[in-house]
């Protein structure tokens, strides 16, 4: 099954390639299809999210919730949003964070997976550990004011009730609580619903997501994030407080 869903998935990708006419999401497939054969697609039963794992030398398997009769737009958001992790790795080798991290030496890899075997998300936050604590903020306060912006806006949408409740909850439960994990992922996964459900081009949200898309496209290309730094305001306070509360290495 695994290699028909593959056979699937990439030619899905590529067909919503040569479709769409939204130039923000040409832009992000023409990126995403450059890494697609490195993946390996799998379908599997029950409700959930996706899930991507790095093989080693630039390969890597994503795995997926997948019903029959899954919504077309659910199915590229998810694979959208999978394969941005594997750019994100690409561009930054930095164990699947959307930020880039020193690698660890081997005596710390060691020392990490003798403490907590099998968490992947310990090796992450040693690496961010040794990033500079004001670019680690910076970036916090960026993603925090950015979630807040899109869904202040979200209304001017003309997204359903129902997609805009499903948007908001991909902001709040995975964006905002896990900046450094989600925030390329879920921002191709809502281009890509707003692509296919028809938002508004000319919305206050579709402008702000799309120049969000671009700005994470540019980061990844250049192989570094360069959020500007904050240093008061209510957004500083935020991100200071959700850093708190998912020790993310504020100091």
């Amino acid at each position: 099954m695994a290699d028909d869903s593959t056979a699937q998935d990439r030619q899905l990708l590529h067909d919503y390639s040569r479709e769409t006419r939204d130039p923000y999401v040409q832009r992000l497939l023409g990126e995403l299809l450059g890494h697609v054969n490195r993946a390996e697609f799998e379908r599997t039963a029950g409700a959930g999210g996706g899930n991507t794992r790095d093989l080693g030398q630039g390969r890597y398997t994503i795995s997926y919730a997948y019903t029959p009769g899954m919504p077309r737009a659910d199915h590229l958001a998810v694979l959208v949003h999978e394969l941005t992790h594997v750019a994100v790795n690409q561009a930054y080798d930095s164990r699947m964070l959307n930020f880039p991290a020193p690698r660890l030496s081997a005596a710390e890899e060691d020392r990490v997976r003798d403490e907590t075997p099998d968490r992947e998300e310990d090796h992450q936050n040693a690496r961010l550990g040794r990033v500079d604590a004001r670019r680690r903020d910076a970036f916090v306060d960026l993603v925090v004011g950015h979630v807040q912006r899109l869904l202040d806006e979200l209304p001017s949408s003309r997204l359903s009730p129902e997609r805009q409740r499903t948007i908001r909850t991909k902001l709040t439960d995975h964006m905002r609580a896990r900046p450094y994990h989600e925030y390329d992922g879920v921002l191709s996964h809502l281009l890509t619903w707003a692509d296919l459900d028809g938002a508004d081009r000319s919305s206050a949200f579709y402008r702000s997501l799309t120049a969000m898309v671009a700005q994470a496209a540019d980061w990844r290309a250049a192989g570094a994030v360069t959020p500007p730094r904050r240093r008061r305001g209510l957004v500083r306070r935020m991100g200071g407080a959700l850093g708190r509360s998912l020790h993310i290495f504020r100091r």
